[in-house]
């Protein structure tokens, strides 16, 4: 089974090919262009350095969210339209699962952690799974001040990996609530790619129901929606 990957959950635009759950090439552009200029383009030159057609591609795997809710979007619908197009089967995942794959094989508890702004970070708690040869989730993908989450970290008794877009933000802070027990990756290694999406989605892809509706994981409201929320209160106000 061949397969594309998308990620644009971040500023990353991340795609991958995989086959059979291996890596067959992935594309990893981080610049001021938006996702929709760079996305055809690089799924075009991914498939010519592969070799492979459009219509070689069995199913389509798409990371849904959290992260950026334009970028969330984006990257679903370039999914949906591909999955129409070439009439195949779309699969979703999550942003969290997909990074904690930059744990692979390490004894640290994997801790992604992705910028959601007003001083938050959309995170979880992983762990590597020797036998089963995959990341387990230890605590649940949820929205949290970076203070509190760190604290919380602190109490482990483990060294613990922190890989996400807010690791390089943070890097200062994290060193200073964790000291030694924080391993921080590089960029290369700690931002979303196509190797993990590949992963993760073969994963989702052996075990879920396969051609599932595909919606976008927001663990909170974006700022449009929480603007037209207090708009609304406020009109209900006016109007009793």
């Amino acid at each position: 089974m061949k397969y594309l990957t998308i990620d644009t959950t971040t500023k990353v635009t991340a795609l991958g090919l995989g086959e059979e759950g291996r890596l067959v090439a992935e594309g990893f552009l981080h610049t001021t262009k938006t996702h929709s200029e760079r996305l055809i383009p690089m799924l075009d030159q991914l498939l010519g350095a592969a070799a492979w057609k459009l219509r070689d591609i069995d199913f389509i795997g798409v990371v849904r969210g959290p992260g950026s809710f334009t970028g969330i979007r984006i990257g679903i619908a370039s999914a949906q339209g591909l999955s129409e197009v070439l009439n195949v089967p779309l699969i979703g995942v999550l942003s969290l699962d997909a990074l904690a794959w930059a744990g692979y094989g390490r004894s640290e508890a994997i801790v992604p952690i992705l910028d959601a702004r007003k001083n938050e970070w959309y995170t979880a708690g992983y762990y590597w799974d020797g036998s089963s040869q995959r990341p387990g989730c230890r605590v649940q993908p949820h929205a949290i001040e970076p203070q509190r989450w760190l604290e919380e970290c602190a109490r482990l008794d483990c060294p613990v990996l922190f890989v996400g877009d807010a690791v390089s933000r943070y890097k200062e802070l994290i060193s200073e609530k964790l000291g030694e027990r924080a391993v921080l990756l590089p960029d290369y290694l700690a931002l979303p790619r196509g190797a993990f999406a590949v992963q993760e989605v073969w994963k989702r892809w052996r075990e879920e129901v396969q051609g599932e509706s595909v919606e976008p994981y927001y663990l909170r409201l974006s700022e449009a929606e929480v603007t037209w929320a207090k708009k609304e209160e406020a009109r209900l106000k006016n109007n009793g």
